[in-house]
């Protein structure tokens, strides 16, 4: 999946220096997306009501179900599971903006802070622009089984 090779360039490879066995729990993408979720989740009081509000709303919908529908998935199926609700949603280039958008503390996290997609300007603007191609495209017949135990989506 390019969308995956894309947000995983720059992510860091373990959570921690653990002496033994790798050095801590690998990081996966998709840690990424419920750090964010937990981030903008965090922010809701201090939402007016914009039409950015109402695409975190259902970004924050969108991850809260896949966690909970998707549960017996791996970290590697939800993600792939996301990029599909996305696509469907018509919503794929909006997200990836939410990402964009999220605190340097949380993006630090996670990803070398001068070597991500996230933080370089001219490369963000390249996503974005393919990602919004995706719009022009028809997702009302993708697969049911991909999305079938997501409620509320």
């Amino acid at each position: 999946n390019a969308l995956e090779k894309t947000l995983s360039c720059g992510l860091k490879k373990s959570t921690g220096n653990v002496p033994f066995f790798g050095g801590g729990r690998k990081r996966y993408v998709w840690d990424f997306l419920i750090k964010i979720c937990d981030e903008y989740d965090g922010r809701r009081s201090q939402w007016q009501r914009t039409k950015l509000e109402k695409t975190i709303i259902c970004y924050i919908n969108g991850v809260r179900s896949i966690e909970k529908g998707l549960s017996t998935f791996g970290k590697d199926g939800r993600f792939q599971s996301w990029c599909c609700l996305a696509c469907k949603l018509h919503l794929l280039s909006d997200w990836f903006q939410l990402l964009s958008q999220c605190s340097d503390a949380c993006l630090q996290q996670f990803y070398d802070p001068l070597n991500n997609c996230f933080r370089q300007e001219k490369l963000n603007q390249f996503i974005i622009n393919i990602l919004e191609s995706v719009k022009d495209f028809d997702f009302a017949h993708l697969e049911p089984a991909l999305l079938k135990r997501l409620a509320g989506v």
